[in-house]
């Protein structure tokens, strides 16, 4: 793949930086509606509300939007649930007296298209809700008087501990009951009709417009798949289209096949069409398409949406309407453009939060290129929009074509540290100071990471030591002294070890100023040998037995909260050390970005405005305030000593006894080396606790190698691999050839 910047891109795009124009120092209007209603008049845009659902201390187990425009939700409080309307323009709530008996509760809501309420009823034989008696799905009109009935207990009580997820209708009175990994089709006596699984989970279960059944999921080896749900079939059927999907929120629409959202933009097709039609992007209305459960198009041209913040410690379920309005009547705020060529989760959060806030700048996604598109080809876009001058204010580093080197060279984006040293409110010695080292260089701040993780290699600390770095030797020992069959590494090869270790040690190969570089030391052959000891393909994943009986030494890890280290303690059944890859002089512990990690636009107009956005995500109040703990590190000392305390606090649930039982803070699911593992982690040590903060204050950045440089070495080193060069021979090819390329693009 094509992932460096040649001399001449290079030189054309310092060019454009210092001739072309960024930013927009016009004011406008965010999210312009397409195009005008007549020749000559006001365009429209949308107008967004905001409108919380539930009132304080109440929470929102479920919600949907009725065809009348209406919203219904769960609501609990105290742990008791009642079913409630919501008129979406009044915002008037009423609670609706849903028939259920003793011990019955409400497990699922839908719609069935029709104006009538689907729900999933569960009745347990006592309080303790310990045992299944019956399962029901009742239909309920608007008002929640109930229609009808269906006993469904047959069907599924055979299963211990099942429920029912969604429930949706078609138009010969089938049901169709979703679990989340399978799909159940009932004839409307409540027999089974059918059953299918694609044995993956279940993200969107849908009906169409014309009635037809959909489930979309995503599959490891074919990526996102939408499907149709056909009555006794055995199998799901791809849906035929020639638009190509992705990940994201998928139902149906009220005119047209499907309503989705994927990478941040809503879009609607018929599966015949070739391309869908873009309605909006979301981040422009300040809403995080990662929330969002439920989108319509109203009748009026209106768009609700209900969107729920799962990372929020809050949490928060808020209904969304979009309106059209003349642009002449909407406050104007100063437009920033964001830059980037994928629209993380966090960038989307943190970007509609400051939006909402900000009363004087509003931030836009500009994306480079779409699904549709390889790395390359949006690689390729996003330097061909930076040579013709179209800069964003704000550059995402997390995705970037571009190493942090080649924009620094370029003077393409502008130094931190005057914005903070001005800063009257945030202070350098408040924040984690390895952390702020990770982007800069000679003295210069080119970005701040909110939040980060650690990358890591971790061991047993009864296979591999307390030792807090090593060197290549070290390593190289370790396994000279290791019993037959054990491995250091698994699911790795030559050329992975290669790549990894000249990365994180490159600053010693590489002298940027100069120009130089020097690949016939030792060190460089050090990592050759060392490199070679691995397989010359990439074998088998280990597996938990492996790691826990010292058959496997190290797993390659990244820590982004304690209930991970503690996570990875079950993984090794014992204390671990994460030591991170063997390094000359120096740790292996390597940060990364968990979080929204920008740069400053050196051509900006409205650099105060990107500082503001900066600065924005690293006060006290956002740092100790949003996010999960699985969400990064904070880079506030702080806040992350505040969320240590919070790693450390015990859970408990009161029994009916009134005795208190200690809850999971967390638990911990997934495979490896084709097993399924499931870990509940409780309360923290202090010890784990200091292990993971002397962690993050031992990790440093790391340079990014220019990839050229790296394919070069993986070249030549092949021939070292394969037993027809020696060492010497590679390491002088190597000298000679990068500094050859390093003279024509200095």
């Amino acid at each position: 793949m094509k992932k460096r910047i040649t001399l001449c891109a290079t030189m054309a795009l310092a060019a454009a930086f210092v001739f072309g124009g960024c930013g927009r120092q016009k004011e406008e209007t965010p999210g312009e509606a397409t195009g005008t209603e007549d020749a000559g008049e006001d365009e429209y845009v949308y107008v967004a509300q905001y409108h919380p659902i539930g009132g304080a201390g109440e929470q929102i187990g479920m919600a949907i939007i009725g065809n009348d425009g209406d919203v219904f939700y769960l609501e609990y409080e105290n742990s008791q649930a009642k079913l409630v309307s919501m008129d979406m323009d009044s915002q008037e709530t009423v609670e609706l007296l849903a028939e259920l008996g003793e011990y019955q509760y409400i497990t699922s809501l839908d719609s069935d298209g029709e104006g009538n309420l689907l729900v999933s009823v569960t009745g347990y034989t006592d309080e303790t809700a310990a045992q299944i008696k019956e399962i029901l799905i009742k239909t309920l009109d608007a008002d929640g008087k109930e229609l009808a009935s269906l006993d469904v207990s047959e069907a599924f009580l055979q299963s211990p501990g099942f429920y029912i997820a969604n429930v949706l209708t078609d138009g010969d009175g089938n049901y169709y009951v979703c679990d989340g990994r399978e799909i159940f089709i009932l004839k409307p006596d409540g027999s089974v009709y059918s059953q299918m699984s694609p044995g993956e989970y279940i993200n969107c279960f849908f009906r169409m417009k014309d009635g037809k059944i959909g489930a979309a999921y995503l599959d490891d080896a074919r990526g996102f798949i939408v499907n149709e749900v056909i009555p006794g079939e055995k199998e799901l059927k791809q849906i035929n289209s020639s638009i190509s999907f992705d990940y994201g929120t998928y139902q149906g629409g009220a005119d047209t096949d499907l309503l989705y959202t994927e990478n941040g933009v809503l879009l609607s097709c018929n599966l015949s069409d070739e391309k869908p039609e873009e309605i909006l992007r979301w981040t422009d209305y300040d809403v995080n398409s990662a929330n969002l459960t439920s989108v319509v198009v109203l009748p009026d041209g209106r768009i609700a949406a209900l969107t729920t913040d799962f990372m929020s410690p809050e949490g928060g379920t808020e209904l969304v309407v979009l309106t059209k309005k003349r642009k002449s009547e909407v406050p104007e705020k100063i437009i920033l453009t964001y830059g980037t060529y994928y629209p993380s989760f966090f960038a989307e959060r943190d970007i509609t939060d400051f939006n909402r806030q900000s009363q004087k700048y509003h931030i836009m996604i500009k994306e480079y290129g779409d699904a549709s598109m390889d790395y390359r080809e949006k690689s390729d876009l996003y330097l061909k929009e930076l040579e013709s001058g179209q800069f964003p204010d704000i550059i995402d580093l997390s995705y970037c074509p571009m190493p942090l080197e080649t924009l620094i060279s370029v003077g393409a984006i502008e130094d931190l540290n005057p914005y903070l040293e001005a800063d009257e409110i945030i202070n350098r010695e408040d924040y984690v100071e390895s952390v702020l080292e990770a982007y800069e260089r000679e003295g210069k701040l080119y970005a701040i990471m909110p939040y980060y993780g650690v990358q890591a290699l971790i061991g047993k600390v009864s296979e591999i030591g307390d030792a807090k770095t090593w060197t290549v030797e070290d390593v190289m020992e370790l396994m000279a002294d290791a019993d037959s069959g054990v491995e250091l590494l698994s699911g790795v090869d030559k050329s992975d070890i290669l790549w990894t270790m000249c990365t994180m040690n490159q600053e010693l190969f590489i002298n940027e100023e100069t120009g130089t570089c020097n690949f016939t030391g030792e060190d460089f052959k050090k990592i050759l040998t060392f490199a070679n000891g691995f397989a010359d393909k990439a074998g088998d994943e280990a597996t938990l037995d492996d790691l826990k009986n010292g058959r496997t030494l190290l797993y390659n890890g990244y820590v982004t909260s304690v209930s991970q280290y503690q996570m990875y303690e079950f993984m090794f059944g014992g204390p671990v050390n994460l030591i991170g890859y063997p390094t000359f002089g120096k740790g292996g512990l390597t940060l990364f970005s968990n979080g929204t990690t920008a740069a400053m636009s050196s051509g900006s107009e409205n650099k105060e405005g990107v500082w503001e956005f900066i600065r924005f995500n690293v006060t006290k109040e956002r740092q100790e305030n949003v996010g999960a703990p699985n969400g990064g590190f904070p880079i506030l000392k702080s806040a992350l000593e505040k969320q240590f305390e919070k790693d450390m606090e015990p859970e408990y649930r009161k029994e009916e006894n009134g005795n208190q039982t200690q809850m999971p803070k967390m638990t911990w699911a997934g495979s490896m080396g084709g097993e399924e593992y499931s870990v509940a982690v409780y309360a923290a040590t202090q010890e784990q606790v200091d292990r993971v903060r002397e962690v993050i204050m031992s990790a440093q950045g790391t340079v990014r190698m220019d990839e050229e440089v790296m394919h070069i070495i993986l070249e030549e080193a092949s021939g070292y691999f394969s037993g027809q060069k020696s060492v010497e021979d590679v390491a002088s090819v190597v000298q000679n050839r990068v500094q050859l390329y390093l003279n024509e693009t200095q």
